[in-house]
C-alpha cells in the first residue's frame, strides 16, 4: 500500500536520494521547512517504511568487481515450497546483488557482480546450477552500465 506523501515529505526524499549525508538543518535549508520538521518527518517515513536504510553505495570496479552478469534461470517445478527454498537459497549469496521473480519465458532473473570471468564460473557451476530447483539458465554480461540510480522519481 502506497503512503501518501506531501509536497514537504516528497522534497525531503529527493534531497536525501541524492545524499543521505545532508544534515536536517541543511535539509531544513533547502525545503523551507524547520529542521525540527525535518527531524520528525524523516523519523515518520523510517518507521512507516518509506525509508528502508540509508547505506555509502560502492564503486564496484574500484573494488575489483569487474564482472556483472544478468542471468535469467527456469526453476525445475512451481510451487510455495519451491519458491521459498530458492529464495532462500539466493538471498544466502553474495554474489546475487538482486533478484527479480518475473513472468515469461524464465521465472528470475539475477544480477550477479563478481570479480572476474573465473568467479562467475565458479558461481555458475558450483552453486547456481548445481542447486536442485535450477533447471537452466542464461546468462548475458554487461558491457558498461549505461543508467544507475536508486532514486524513485517523486510525483
Amino acid at each position: 500500500m502506497a503512503i501518501s506523501l506531501d509536497e514537504s515529505d516528497r522534497k525531503i526524499l529527493d534531497l536525501i536520494q541524492q545524499d543521505a549525508t545532508l544534515t536536517h538543518q541543511e535539509i531544513a535549508e533547502k525545503t523551507g521547512v524547520s529542521a525540527t520538521s525535518v527531524w520528525r518527518r524523516i523519523k515518520n517515513l523510517e518507521e512507516v517504511g518509506v525509508i528502508r536504510a540509508q547505506v555509502a553505495l560502492l564503486d564496484p570496479k574500484k573494488i575489483g568487481m569487474q564482472v556483472c552478469a544478468l542471468i535469467n534461470l527456469r526453476l525445475v517445478r512451481h510451487g510455495e515450497d519451491t519458491r521459498v527454498e530458492f529464495e532462500e537459497f539466493i538471498a544466502s549469496r553474495p554474489e546475487v546483488m538482486e533478484c527479480y521473480a518475473v513472468v515469461g519465458s524464465y521465472d528470475y532473473m539475477l544480477v550477479v557482480v563478481v570479480p572476474g570471468v573465473e568467479d562467475y564460473e565458479i558461481f555458475l557451476s558450483r552453486h547456481l546450477l548445481s542447486h536442485h530447483l535450477v533447471a537452466s539458465s542464461n546468462s548475458s554480461f554487461t558491457l558498461r552500465r549505461v543508467k544507475y540510480t536508486t532514486a524513485h522519481a517523486l510525483r
